[in-house]
């Protein structure tokens, strides 16, 4: 609540997105503080004091565990981003800094002082015969952790393992360096990157949570990891870092928590994607049926192993848990349901507690990989049997909430786009009964809504076939929510600040996780239904915007 202010969303800016107070105070600062710095020592070699600040901020930012992304209400995305903005402003210093360090060198050597004289004044100086090879060796080392990292593209090229080990190698090599070259202020954000590091991977993966953890392959090209929840604590939307050490004792990838606080278990949803996802699933397919210690039979496709897990980790950039919202628009593209369905559960079980939530609407888009190529893969009994009815195959994980009011189907206009319907409710065939209370198959769940309460659910395929539904276990008549087509996010958006407005909230917590291109979409529209400086549009409802992308 005392940080709620620094939180708040200020429009969105060109080039960068949409400001929080927090970060356009703390940019002005740093900008002063850069100018005043600049104007005593921008003509002399003290230029590269600028230089060091901004490093320092680099180290800072790619910390975790940050504390700047908690004060500033930023995501970690964000914070990333902002990491590294820090890197190149540092790099580009850094060279001004050589380029004045070499002519003032040079004109030390240029005057008609004594050779004495110029020694003397160049250990004065605090030039010694290796002061410019560390200065421009630094300077190598930092254009060459931006160029690795600035583009996308050039990470997917080659191993993110490999890439992530050489980032680190090159860090460690880059604060090194600086700091020989005198500029030790660069162990203080090297100092606490590395203090986040060791309770990153001593305290938090080895101590606290070492794991002995489940790994099923289900179908879709998709690979379940759960694990006990006692003594895990976390809140809907995290994540965490995954280490098996079977596969690779260092590497570590982040995944989002797609169960959600309450469950028995702690599970992790994860499409195979690259070279470290395709050995877990490849793993999880060739493990035998049976517990290795052989206590018990094991459902085919398991493989019981060790885990290391760092996290969780993700507070949201707006006060998801807090009281502050009663309207949500939840939106995720493929695999990004995991943190989004995640928070959805959390939110309807904290409702049920008496958390006034006036409106949620969860929208969930994929394209229907699974009928073109994947579901060819899987035994049609075991699809027809023992999926639940409740999702088609493509949508996996199915763990959304049991509770689940969805809008009435409407048509797609020529654009491939479903627009959204009038809000409603309708009874939703609920998937098979688990250990966890769900109810049984053949039930029918509906949940009485509190007066005007609107609480929706839609789910999109976009890449539809018509042949091969039944593989792909597709029944329209028994998926009230599902929609053939691509969502129009301008009309979802639009109708959400109409049923806002008509329950008398003027803000929107939004929550966005998938590919870029939508959480693009969703900060782009999201910010012009918000109108000048997120005060709110025409409806007089503003949308304050959570995005996840996680990429890596």
């Amino acid at each position: 609540m005392a940080l709620w202010p620094f939180h708040q969303r200020l429009g969105k800016v060109p080039f960068a997105g949409v400001f929080t107070l927090g970060e356009a105070i703390v940019l002005l600062a740093l900008l002063g503080i850069a100018a005043g710095w600049a104007a005593g020592s921008w003509p002399t070699v003290g230029s590269g004091n600028v230089a060091v600040a901004y490093l320092i901020g680099a180290y800072i930012l790619a910390m975790r565990n940050s504390p700047v992304t908690f004060l500033l209400g930023l995501s970690h995305e964000r914070g990333i981003a902002w990491h590294g903005l820090a890197a190149v402003l540092a790099t580009g210093l850094a060279l001004y800094h050589g380029l004045i360090e070499q002519l003032d060198a040079g004109k030390d050597e240029g005057d008609g002082a004594s050779a004495d004289q110029g020694d003397e004044e160049g250990e004065d100086d605090g030039r010694d015969p290796y002061h410019l090879i560390t200065g421009w060796v630094g300077f190598g080392l930092m254009a060459a952790l931006v160029l690795t990292s600035a583009s996308r593209r050039l990470l997917r090229a080659y191993a993110f393992n490999t890439w992530q080990a050489l980032h680190v190698t090159m860090l460690i090599a880059c604060f090194v360096v600086v700091a020989i070259h005198s500029a030790v202020a660069v162990l203080v954000g090297a100092g606490a990157w590395a203090l986040d590091v060791a309770v990153r991977q001593i305290y938090m993966a080895r101590m606290r949570n070492p794991r002995t953890v489940e790994i099923v392959a289900l179908p879709a090209d998709v690979v379940r990891i759960s694990w006990p929840a006692e003594n895990f604590q976390y809140a809907g939307g995290q994540y965490v870092f995954l280490n098996i050490p079977e596969l690779s004792w260092a590497e570590y990838h982040p995944f989002s928590l797609s169960s959600a606080p309450g469950s028995a278990e702690v599970h992790l949803h994860i499409r195979v994607l690259g070279d470290w996802t395709r050995k877990l699933h490849t793993r999880a397919m060739q493990a035998q049926n049976g517990d290795p210690q052989g206590n018990a039979a094991l459902a085919p496709n398991t493989w019981i192993t060790k885990a290391y897990i760092e996290g969780p980790f993700g507070s949201p950039s707006i006060d998801l848990y807090g009281s502050r919202y009663k309207a949500f628009l939840l939106i995720s593209g493929g695999i990004g349901v995991t943190p989004v369905q995640s928070f959805f559960n959390h939110l309807m079980d904290q409702r049920k507690r008496g958390r006034p939530v006036r409106l949620a609407h969860l929208v969930w888009s994929v394209r229907d990989r699974a009928m073109v190529s994947n579901i060819l893969g899987y035994d049609e009994v075991y699809a027809n049997t023992k999926l639940p009815r409740q999702l088609p195959v493509s949508f996996q994980p199915d763990l959304i909430s049991p509770h689940i009011f969805v809008r009435p189907r409407s048509a797609g206009g020529g654009d491939g786009k479903v627009s959204p319907a009038p809000l409603q409710m309708l009874p939703v065939q609920s998937r098979p009964g688990s250990a966890g209370g769900v109810a049984t198959p053949g039930s029918v769940v509906l949940e009485e809504a509190r007066g005007d309460d609107h609480i929706t659910t839609e789910f999109y395929l976009t890449q539809a076939r018509e042949q091969g539904r039944d593989k792909a276990n597709i029944s329209p008549e028994l998926q009230p929510a599902l929609r053939l087509g691509r969502p129009n996010i301008p009309e979802i958006v639009a109708d959400t600040a109409k049923q806002a407005a008509a329950l008398g909230e003027t803000r929107v917590a939004v929550f966005v996780c998938g590919p870029a291109a939508m959480v693009a979409e969703v900060q782009a529209v999201a910010a012009a239904a918000s109108g000048c400086c997120g005060r709110g549009g025409e409806a007089g409802v503003a949308f304050d915007v959570h995005a996840e992308v996680f990429e890596f």
